[in-house]
């Protein structure tokens, strides 16, 4: 079974989009913790938890989709096509509910797939978004030194009026 612990590895650089998978990955763990119990009263809470974790990974994959097209990631439509391969999976899953062995599936792959992308595909966008700020950086570093020369005091309009 695979870790669900977040490391700065995964960081894309961005405090929002790390924060939304620092928290999925606890999504997930509780998830597979309410799985992993066998109870039969843990089967409420494991489809609450999977639940949570569906929602949650939905509203950040839109934020992330929208962060792409912002700030014109030029693979844009191959992570987003990631994300409805994603999400087709989610919804082949959740239509077998009559499997005994649906949460332990559906946990394992919801971890296997979220560590995948956070540690591969999110990594391209964020050496996309780095890249970006070092040109912008680089040019700013090479522009020629300008110095504001302020002009002659505007002239005081009430001082004539005295």
């Amino acid at each position: 079974m695979q870790s669900l612990e977040w490391s700065e590895e995964s960081s894309v650089g961005i405090p929002q989009m790390d924060a939304q998978h620092r928290h999925l990955f606890e999504l997930l763990a509780e998830l597979r913790k309410c799985v992993n119990c066998g109870a039969s009263d843990n089967d409420t809470l494991a489809r609450k938890a999977l639940q949570e974790a569906i929602r949650y990974a939905e509203w950040h994959l839109r934020r992330e989709e929208l962060l792409l097209r912002l700030r014109g990631y030029p693979d844009y439509a191959k992570h987003k096509a990631e994300h409805d391969s994603y999400r087709e999976k989610v919804v082949s899953l959740q239509a077998q509910a009559h499997r005994r062995d649906l949460g332990i599936r559906i946990a394992n792959f919801l971890a296997a797939w979220w560590t995948y992308h956070i540690q591969t595909s999110d990594q391209q966008y964020a050496r996309f978004f780095r890249s970006q700020e070092r040109i912008v950086n680089s040019s700013l570093a090479a522009a020629p030194p300008t110095r504001w020369r302020s002009r002659q005091p505007l002239p005081d309009p009430h001082a004539g009026s005295r």
